[in-house]
């Protein structure tokens, strides 16, 4: 671990500025702009470093939510994975990279019920529409 405190926006915005600090500069105002809107609920923002030695951070809240983000900033989207608790499943957010909106691009849902049968679930942003008025149109809205 490389740094970690309680969060509060002077926080978040240093360590996201660290983080994107090796980014051309188009790319690391996006991401840490991506940062600074997807992890200020959470109440811990740890710089972490990840089996293959790059660098992801890790934002933790009380409540027991997870989310992590690992980009370096040169791919097409960034994705954050995150979890509303233990046995929540998991929800990756991608968005475009090419945008200064940074839309979401896709939202996948992973659940242990689903490892056998289908795995994880992607849906884009165009279809995702389709499902609206159904729980599960709510399960992929979910941040």
């Amino acid at each position: 671990m490389l740094a970690s405190m309680t969060l509060d926006t002077e926080t978040l915005e240093n360590i996201a500025r660290d983080y994107v600090a090796s980014m051309t500069s188009i790319r690391g105002r996006r991401v840490h702009r991506l940062f600074m809107r997807e992890f200020s609920r959470f109440d811990r923002v740890v710089l972490v470093r990840t089996a293959d030695g790059s660098d992801a951070l890790l934002a933790a809240g009380n409540d027991g939510s997870t989310a992590l983000c690992r980009t370096d900033g040169r791919g097409a989207v960034a994705c954050i994975h995150a979890w509303g608790g233990l046995d929540a499943p998991e929800i990756t957010t991608c968005y475009d990279l090419k945008r200064d909106s940074l839309p979401v691009v896709t939202r996948s849902v992973g659940d242990a019920n689903l490892k056998g049968v289908a795995g994880m679930l992607t849906i884009s942003r165009v279809d995702l529409p389709k499902l609206s008025g159904t729980p599960i149109h709510q399960l992929f809205e979910t941040r």
